[in-house]
């Protein structure tokens, strides 16, 4: 059973900084170090730690952060990682909910961080799972947000990232599949994507952008193809997210990966 434990030490700190690098293949210097690391566990904010039994697995790091709209505190989540073996076993939805309720007991009502929207596997988790728990919204889209990055991941690609918005103490948004709704964007049978014509008037309730189920089949057919699937989904997302509309699920089906757009 995994156990999340809040860390404080130095030791426990030099253990994330090793799993930074070993979760995204990141050079050194691009990883949090634990100087840092210390301050975010003494003044405020948050490094936890998941452990199976001695072995750390998986890390958050969180800090308080002001909202750029409001100028409201809200914890911004930073890092969520876990080692590869121990994907898909729960371990981020545990490190998650410890967050979310230490943040509660702190007074926050708002937990934000970046989501990468062309990876499926971060839109399941982040819109579907998480968003099961209380209300999850992204209206806000960054174009390169982190610059050009040379970890193992985004290696290639300008590093686009949506807000996710974590409103800890109201109920979810998910919903079920709106036969009114549109698909901007969806797959063809090359993997590519394949856009709608614009929709001038922007009066559905429900708007479906889809992704590509394995991005890492996109990769083998070439860099560019994972070009073209990053603009793609830049221009539609933020073509909606221009019209009003949020991210509010995202669909996780053997044929529908697609993130659902409502005015809320």
């Amino acid at each position: 059973m995994t156990e999340i434990k809040v860390l404080h030490t130095m030791p426990e700190l030099e253990t994330v900084v090793d799993l930074q690098v070993s979760v995204w293949g990141l050079n050194p210097r691009n990883a949090v170090p634990s100087a840092l690391l210390h301050v975010l566990a003494l003044r405020g904010g948050l490094v936890l730690g998941a452990y199976d039994s001695q072995r750390m697995v998986g890390i958050l790091l969180a800090l308080p952060a002001q909202d750029t709209h409001t100028r409201d505190w809200i914890l911004w989540s930073h890092m969520t990682g876990i080692i590869p073996s121990y994907q898909g076993r729960g371990v981020g939805t545990a490190l998650k909910r410890f967050q979310r309720k230490w943040a509660l007991e702190q007074g926050y009502r708002r937990i934000g961080w970046t989501v990468d929207p062309l990876q499926r596997g971060n839109a399941h988790f982040n819109f579907h799972i998480l968003g099961d728990d209380a209300a999850m919204i992204s209206n806000t889209y960054h174009v390169n947000f982190y610059g050009d990055m040379d970890d193992d991941i985004n290696r290639g690609i300008p590093s686009d990232r949506i807000e996710a918005m974590w409103y800890l103490d109201q109920p979810s948004l998910r919903s079920l599949t709106d036969s009114e709704g549109i698909t901007l964007l969806s797959v063809d049978d090359k993997l590519q994507p394949c856009r709608a014509n614009p929709d001038q008037s922007w009066n559905k309730s429900t708007y479906y952008v889809a992704l590509p189920p394995d991005l890492n089949a996109i990769r083998s057919i070439s860099q560019e193809a994972v070009l073209a699937w990053r603009l793609a989904l830049r221009e539609t997302l933020q073509a909606a997210l221009a019209h009003g509309y949020s991210i509010v699920d995202f669909l996780p089906t053997a044929n529908h990966n697609k993130y659902v757009l409502k005015r809320v």
